[in-house]
């Protein structure tokens, strides 16, 4: 009773009027105080909802307010399409037919949705195994950086300390191969990047935030610039030729008698070391002997795993 009441108010809201208290209460048969409560529950839920003052006051939505496919599940919307369907002979109007067309529309966009974030000049995707969740943070997060609305999180650091935070979403960030959200963290009262494959919980709150300058620029470069580079030199197999040269630059690869060697200046992090792991017995270091000797050591405490 308390979903389908909620949802009869937001219809009446999506209606673009401005409807009172006592006009939602009578209508549904409950007291003001009760109708306050199911309009708090729309505000959590990411509706904008607006309360003007005075005597013809009232409460309605932003102007720019739509709804959302993920209002309703998609089997939700499959229920409605059936139940319009059958009910369509009982109408003279074609009402049920334009909403059963617009509810098709919305399971064919999700059908197309599995990307990250697509535009005719621009598609970024994921195509790993955490793709789904990550995927989903990051629509969440978006929403979120496009309402300047604040979110509550639930972050796990590298050292696998949890938190709980609100925090003030300004840029996704794309960088060394992973997704970050730079925010205005309250907890520290400063920005912060954050990984999103460390963030558990997602929740959008109805808290509206004002943007000030954010210093994207300068934070990465102490995250990510910071780093130490090495000159990388090693022997390259015909099997990830073109996967080092993706990684590195064609031009990073040359000739050296009967072998391929490639050179590049790349940081010395365990990425690094992780990446060159990957490539197996198809990529030999040469220089510096420091990565080389880093290498030889992982690889024999991978034989020393699998010789029980």
């Amino acid at each position: 009773m308390q979903q389908s009441t909620i949802f009869s108010i937001l219809m009446i809201l999506l209606s673009r009027r401005k409807v009172s208290r006592e006009y939602l209460a009578e209508r549904f048969s409950v007291s003001t105080r009760t109708v306050s409560r199911y309009l708090t529950i729309l505000e959590d839920a990411g509706v904008p909802i607006v309360a003007v003052p005075g005597r013809n006051g009232g409460v309605t939505l932003t102007d720019d307010y739509t709804i959302d496919k993920t209002f309703l599940s998609e089997a939700e919307t499959n229920r409605l399409i059936s139940a319009l369907e059958k009910t369509a002979a009982h109408f003279d109007d074609k009402v049920n037919n334009a909403i059963i067309a617009k509810l098709d529309n919305v399971n064919k966009s999700r059908e197309r949705d599995n990307y990250v974030i697509k535009q005719d000049e621009l598609y970024i995707d994921c195509d790993y195994a955490q793709s789904a969740v990550i995927r989903a943070r990051l629509k969440s997060l978006s929403s979120a950086i496009e309402q300047c609305r604040a979110v509550d999180i639930k972050y796990t650091d590298a050292r696998g300390y949890v938190s709980y935070r609100t925090v003030e979403p300004y840029t996704v960030v794309f960088k060394a191969g992973a997704w970050y959200i730079y925010a205005m963290c309250r907890l520290r009262g400063d920005f912060r990047l954050f990984k999103i494959s460390r963030i558990s919980d997602i929740r959008i709150t109805s808290k509206r935030f004002i943007k000030c300058e954010s210093k994207l620029i300068e934070k990465l470069e102490l995250e990510f610039y910071n780093e130490v580079y090495i000159d990388l030199e090693m022997e390259v197999f015909p099997a990830v030729a073109e996967s080092v040269s993706d990684w590195l630059g064609h031009d990073a690869i040359t000739e050296r008698g009967t072998k391929l060697v490639a050179i590049a200046e790349v940081p010395y992090t365990d990425s690094l070391v992780k990446r060159l792991l990957s490539y197996g017995s198809s990529v030999r270091i040469l220089q510096p002997d420091e990565l080389a000797e880093k290498l030889k050591e992982e690889a024999k405490r991978m034989i020393d795993l699998y010789s029980d």
